[in-house]
């Protein structure tokens, strides 16, 4: 290894750990000005700063609700857990659910807050796709309808949620005091559209059928599902409405 090689390598594993500043300090100017130890620990820091700032990029309500202290904490932990492996610092801060499911087991909302921002993030950044639109479907025969499948826009994903997630970040989001901490277990449906994530909640009726079709089941056997609470016209019914709300929120790339 050439020594500009080892300098490098000797200065990644400091920036990951402090400690291991021994084999640097010689390379470094020491006088009475700036010692190489404070030179050595501005680097330490604004490594840290730098990450710190690409989370709160990444989660926002988080940061808000968390508060500054405990966000600043429980980052540092973060970046001791789990050194970044990514080139592109958008990545830096894809496992901060888990980490809040171990640093923070006492607020089970904030690891779900984590969850829910991230892929907000995944749905603005998910590749482009065609998407259908109702009239698209105009031209299906009636008897087809039954085996009927359909593919989702890359940016769709649906989360469970047990936590007033959406209603907690809604009011952070509008500047406004956010709602008491509840179980909802209402799960979320998150896409992209016209460049801007979307979301909204799901009733427990909706979120079966498209999980079905999700799963590629076809739109008879979601209706067969449906008709389990409902008889056959009302179950009917209610799967053409849910495929026009996906229809229309450009959920569908393709049948």
């Amino acid at each position: 290894m050439s020594h500009l090689a080892k300098l490098q390598a000797d200065f990644q594993a400091f920036l990951m750990d402090e400690t291991k500043e021994v084999a640097l300090k010689s390379q470094i100017i020491d006088d009475a000005k700036v010692g190489a130890k404070k030179r050595l620990g501005i680097y330490y820091n604004a490594y840290r700063f730098r990450i710190i700032e690409a989370l709160a990029t990444a989660y926002p309500k988080l940061h808000i609700m968390l508060g500054d202290d405990l966000f600043d904490s429980t980052a540092r932990t973060y970046i001791d857990q789990y050194p970044s492996t990514y080139r592109n610092m958008r990545w830096v801060g894809d496992k901060m659910q888990t980490h809040l499911q171990h640093t923070l087991p006492q607020h089970p909302i904030a690891a779900e807050m984590a969850a829910f921002e991230w892929i907000l993030g995944l749905a603005f950044d998910a590749e482009d796709a065609p998407i259908l639109i109702l009239q698209d479907l105009a031209e299906v025969p009636p008897e087809a309808w039954a085996e009927l499948k359909f593919v989702f826009h890359p940016s769709l994903h649906v989360l469970p949620l047990q936590w007033n997630v959406v209603q907690v970040w809604n009011a952070l989001d509008e500047d406004e005091t956010p709602p008491n901490i509840a179980k909802t277990e209402e799960p979320c449906l998150i896409w992209r559209r016209d460049l801007n994530s979307h979301f909204r909640s799901l009733d427990a009726a909706e979120y079966v059928a498209i999980q079905l079709a999700i799963s590629g089941a076809s739109f008879g056997v979601i209706c067969e599902k449906l008709q389990e609470v409902a008889d056959e016209e009302a179950a009917t019914m209610q799967a053409a409405r849910y495929l026009s709300s996906w229809l229309n929120n450009g959920m569908i790339a393709k049948i």
